[in-house]
């Protein structure tokens, strides 16, 4: 009898030690996602901050020194008017410095551009991708082929952004990192989906790693803005090995209340 009592409360004490773990780990686990929840808050505040000041800085470029550059371009085409009257050297260096105004103007006008393209709010995203794949392709010289669809339409504005920054962050890679001479990008658009893939044919990622697969390549800010932004728009990023190259794919949902491809570019 007394062993069986005995057994009867190591059984007891056993049950309620388990109970008291798992009651930890249930605590615990919440925890944690508590945590995720407001780092995955906080990173989607950052981005957003990003954003409106990319998009303040690109409007005093352009309201403040773009106004100066293009006074100061006017100021020199009326000098130059009376040019005869300067020395052969002074109208030389008149001149050198008129191209040289207009360079910074132009430089000035990229930059702003680049932080915050008029052109995704004011035509939509087909105009702003061809616009930065062009623009891209004469500065680093490398050649883009890019494909998109006739009827694409016009999505969301945090979809419009986040493609426009992940087509953006990935040619920059490509640049800095590749070595390649080429490069693809490609927009589809379904019912209920789009998808967006980047390709090089460069040098690669070594060993076939996968970037975002928790291997010992760890991914660098640019990559993990793009896999935030994919994430709060409840899609999905993969950076993974072609061959030759490496190849970027984002996947992000529609609304289902959103118009079909065609209708969207219609309205367009």
């Amino acid at each position: 009898a007394a062993d069986i009592t005995e057994r009867k409360l190591a059984e007891a004490e056993l049950r309620a030690a388990h109970e008291t773990l798992e009651m930890r780990v249930r605590e615990r686990t919440a925890e944690a996602a508590r945590a995720e929840k407001g780092l995955r808050t906080l990173s989607a505040r950052l981005l957003q901050v990003q954003d409106e000041e990319r998009r303040r800085i690109a409007r005093e470029l352009h309201d403040s020194a773009g106004q100066m550059l293009v006074a100061l371009d006017l100021d020199l085409y009326t000098v130059l008017h009376e040019a005869s009257l300067l020395s052969p050297a002074g109208a030389e260096a008149l001149e050198r410095g008129l191209a040289t105004v207009q360079e910074m103007s132009k430089e000035l006008r990229t930059i702003s551009h680049l932080l915050h393209p008029p052109l995704l709010d004011e035509a939509g995203l087909p105009s702003a991708i061809r616009w930065y794949v062009e623009g891209f392709a004469d500065r680093s010289k490398i050649e883009v082929k890019l494909n998109l669809p006739a009827d694409l339409g016009r999505l969301s504005h945090d979809q419009e952004l986040a493609i426009f920054r992940i087509v953006q962050e990935s040619l920059t890679n490509i640049h800095r990192h590749s070595g390649s001479s080429t490069a693809e990008v490609s927009v589809a658009r379904s019912d209920t989906s789009v998808k967006v893939e980047i390709r090089d044919f460069g040098r690669g990622m070594p060993n076939g790693a996968d970037i975002l697969s928790g291997g010992s390549l760890r991914p660098g800010v640019g990559v993990q803005g793009m896999r935030e932004r994919v994430r709060q728009l409840g899609g999905r990023l993969e950076i993974r090995p072609a061959d030759p190259g490496t190849i970027v794919v984002a996947h992000l949902p529609i609304a289902a209340d959103a118009p079909p491809a065609s209708k969207a570019a219609e309205a367009n």
